[in-house]
C-alpha cells in the first residue's frame, strides 16, 4: 500500500515539475511579425485614449515637456495616418461599390439584348 501512495505522490511532483518547465523551453523566440499585429490592432480610440492619459501625467507633473511634446506628437501623427487610411477605405469602398454596381448594370443590359436576340430568333423559326 505504501508503494501505490509513493507512485502517485512520484507522478503529482513530476507532472507538476513538467508544467513549471515545460513554458522555459517550448516558448521559444517571439517574431516580429507578432510585434507587427499588435500595432496593427491599435484603435485610433486606443491612440484618443493614451494621448489623454499623457496629458494626465504631464498635469500630474510625472513627464517633462519636452516628452509629453515628442510624445504627443508622434501619437497625434499616428492617429491622423489611421483617419487617413480609414478615410481612404472608405473612399475605395464606396467607389468599389459604385463598379459593382455600374457593372451589374451593364452585366442586366447585356442579359436583356441577349434574351431580344433570343426572341427574335424563336420568332423567325417559328
Amino acid at each position: 500500500m505504501d508503494y501505490v501512495f509513493l507512485i502517485i505522490g512520484s507522478l503529482v511532483i513530476i507532472t507538476c515539475f513538467y508544467f513549471i518547465i515545460s513554458p522555459f523551453f517550448s516558448a521559444g523566440e517571439v517574431s516580429a511579425s507578432g510585434v507587427e499585429t499588435e500595432s496593427e490592432k491599435l484603435t485610433l480610440e486606443q491612440v484618443y485614449s493614451a494621448v489623454n492619459e499623457l496629458e494626465m501625467d504631464f498635469l500630474m507633473k510625472k513627464i517633462t515637456r519636452e516628452d509629453f511634446e515628442k510624445l504627443k506628437e508622434s501619437y497625434q501623427l499616428l492617429g491622423a495616418e489611421m483617419l487617413k487610411e480609414e478615410t481612404e477605405g472608405l473612399k475605395l469602398g464606396k467607389a468599389k461599390h459604385l463598379a459593382e454596381g455600374k457593372k451589374k448594370k451593364k452585366d442586366a443590359e447585356a442579359e436583356a439584348e441577349i434574351l431580344r436576340e433570343l426572341k427574335k430568333l424563336r420568332q423567325q423559326k417559328g
